[in-house]
């Protein structure tokens, strides 16, 4: 456990029976990530940064109603983490701060015939990323 100077903000992780048990602090909440081999079918990059509490794990999850596309929260019970090298992991959560959070994202960012700040952003972040949210 570390905890900041003043004491408050308590964070945890710690990995257990191939589970990842991570609370940023910021809520009492201890999220559960099943440890996994690749992005499973639904699953896409939570956008969660360094509040996961690790430089090696990205965290992913499904939609809790897929079928309304105004929520965007996530199911807790199916959390669910991948180990990738450092670097990968800066990769993913730079393309996931824009919105690229799985194949389809990535694909329809490079198909957009939009020009401007933010869709040159996404298309740059889907360009590096393809490969990685493919594998």
């Amino acid at each position: 456990m570390m905890a900041d100077q003043k004491g408050k903000n308590m964070k945890e992780f710690r990995i257990e029976n191939n589970r990842i048990y991570s609370n940023s602090g910021i809520c009492e909440t201890t999220h559960i990530f099943e440890i996994v081999d690749k992005i499973p079918k639904n699953f896409f990059v939570w956008n969660i940064g360094e509040n996961m509490g690790s430089d090696e794990y990205i965290p992913i999850s499904e939609d809790l109603h897929p079928e309304d596309k105004d929520d965007y929260s996530i199911n807790p019970a199916t959390l669910k983490a991948i180990k990738l090298p450092q670097e990968e992991v800066k990769l993913l959560r730079a393309a996931a701060s824009v919105g690229i959070v799985s194949k389809s994202t990535a694909e329809k960012a490079l198909k957009s015939k939009r020009k401007g700040y933010w869709s040159n952003r996404k298309r740059d972040q889907a360009e590096k990323q393809l490969k990685s949210l493919t594998e």
